[in-house]
């Protein structure tokens, strides 16, 4: 469903100005935020194979960001599920020679950039199925250096921009290059290099609209090492649209919402931006004010259905989806107060 992305279930005191936190001062609520929302992502993700056997962004590769970075810095994640969900999510790309084609992957190069920074996120290492799907982006890469969004799959903000899959496909790459004993090692790096190269160059040059382009963006100019003047002026760029609340919106016409103010932080950091900045403090205390007490962050949906709706259990009815990826970008950006152990 098209729409604003209001926080309808919020009570209106939620939709004040959100005062801002000093860094000290929001260590013990973002802990008792993190702990409550990690236990809906860990339902989320345990109860979605029971009703889609595939790979998702916003249930798997969202989830295992979420609690890889909750286990670094010693909080209670549940490990099991972890492995099991990076073998559901190895077992989707199965089919590597189609894949290695540039064919059989649903969501396209969104989901094998997604998929690609799951098993970085595990540290899992190179192999036959990281291989096919690094193929598949250097097939998929278009002419003026960037990756598409799926085919008739316009789903903002995750499937609606094609700044998503280009800017992670320059880490992605990067990680997953071919060890140095392979056979084609030297041929397959040059083709990894000159497409990072590409899509450094289309991401300077591309005109960002929406708080998705612009962090996807910045992460992929950090990933690619553009020049600090460049990627310090797309950072500056996103601390210089923060609303009044603290948080951002996806859109300008939008109200603030978990999602954008999520993926902002998160990147933020990533740009070398410190959780003790006044940006970020007022962005904390919009998520830690925003929070449900059930532990999530509900976003309305703007995106039509592609498939028949069914109920995982998670917040937000119709807007389960982009509802659990915000929860997940609102937990990293909180966790991002903790350094790892």
């Amino acid at each position: 469903m098209r729409g604003v992305a209001l926080l309808t279930a919020l009570p209106a005191a939620f939709l004040l100005p959100t005062p801002s936190l000093r860094a000290d001062d929001a260590l013990e609520p973002a802990k008792a935020a993190i702990e409550k929302g990690l236990r809906r992502v860990e339902q989320g993700v345990t109860n979605y194979p029971q009703h889609r056997q595939c790979f998702s962004c916003h249930h798997q590769a969202m989830a295992v960001f979420t609690l890889t970075a909750a286990r670094q810095r010693g909080f209670d994640a549940d490990a099991e599920l972890l492995r099991n969900v990076i073998d559901f999510s190895a077992r989707t790309f199965r089919n590597r020679s189609a894949i290695a084609r540039g064919q059989g992957v649903g969501g396209d190069s969104v989901s094998v950039v997604y998929a690609l920074h799951t098993f970085a996120a595990v540290d899992r290492p190179p192999d036959e199925t990281t291989a096919a799907l690094v193929e598949y982006l250097l097939v998929k890469q278009r002419s003026d250096g960037s990756w598409p969004i799926p085919f008739g799959g316009d789903r903002p903000p995750t499937m609606g921009s094609p700044f998503t899959p280009t800017g992670l496909a320059m880490n992605a790459l990067k990680r997953y290059g071919p060890p140095a004993d392979a056979a084609n090692a030297e041929e397959q790096r040059k083709r990894i290099d000159t497409a990072i190269a590409r899509g450094r160059a289309w991401l300077l040059a591309g005109k960002a609209v929406s708080t998705e382009d612009q962090v996807f963006r910045l992460r992929g100019l950090v990933d690619a090492g553009a020049e600090a003047k460049d990627t310090d002026a797309a950072r500056d760029q996103l601390v210089a649209e923060q609303r009044e609340d603290g948080g951002w919106a996806q859109l300008p016409k939008m109200e603030t919402d978990a999602y954008a103010t999520g993926t902002v932080l998160v990147v933020l950091r990533a740009a070398g931006l410190p959780t003790d900045h006044p940006a970020y403090r007022k962005g904390v205390a919009y998520l830690l004010h925003t929070q449900r007490e059930d532990g999530a962050w509900v976003v309305q949906t703007r995106s039509r259905p592609l498939q028949v709706y069914f109920d995982n259990g998670d917040a937000g009815g119709k807007s389960q989806f982009i509802s659990f990826a915000a929860t997940n970008w609102a937990l990293l950006a909180l966790l991002e107060l903790f350094p790892p152990l």
